[in-house]
């Protein structure tokens, strides 16, 4: 399951809820009719969606007062992986990144991608391996190859990187 956001608060008396996003395409993640589940397995599904100053605010089926949206408040909605669009070869989903093992060319293994910085023009990977932690940009210079099935990015170390 992929986290999409969290419900943060009520908007209004209707039961509109207030969902802090964590997913890009917030317009294809809540569209009318998308099911969302909750942690506990259950699922709500989105009868309306809008956004404003960067949050969503979503009507979803059955909640229809204050006091059913207050019982939301804090949960996190997901969606399933099988529910994701498919990708280009080169663009990859931040949970297939993530624990992913980085080896350099000599075949050394130099830790896990622990997160994912957001730097505008590229995306930066944090590696934490036994002893070190570096910061590697996740650009063609130096990202060689990516397997998401066996969890291995394979890099060109430069020097300096670590």
């Amino acid at each position: 399951m992929i986290k999409v956001g969290t419900i943060i608060n009520t908007h209004a008396l209707k039961g509109e809820c207030k969902i802090y996003l964590v997913t890009d395409e917030a317009f294809d993640r809540f569209k009318t009719g998308n099911r969302l589940y909750l942690s506990d397995g259950s699922s709500l599904v989105v009868k309306k969606f809008r956004m404003q100053k960067g949050f969503g605010y979503c009507f979803f089926e059955g909640i229809d007062s204050i006091e059913k949206a207050e019982q939301l408040k804090t949960k996190d909605l997901w969606i399933h992986k099988e529910d994701l669009p498919e990708l280009d070869d080169d663009t990859f989903y931040y949970h297939e990144l993530m624990d992913c093992t980085v080896v350099n060319e000599a075949n050394k293994n130099l830790g896990k991608v622990v997160d994912i910085l957001e730097t505008g023009a590229n995306l930066v990977l944090r590696i934490k391996g036994k002893d070190t932690s570096f910061l590697l940009p996740f650009v063609q210079a130096f990202i060689l190859d990516v397997n998401t099935e066996e969890k291995i990015i394979y890099i060109k170390e430069m020097e300096g990187l670590r």
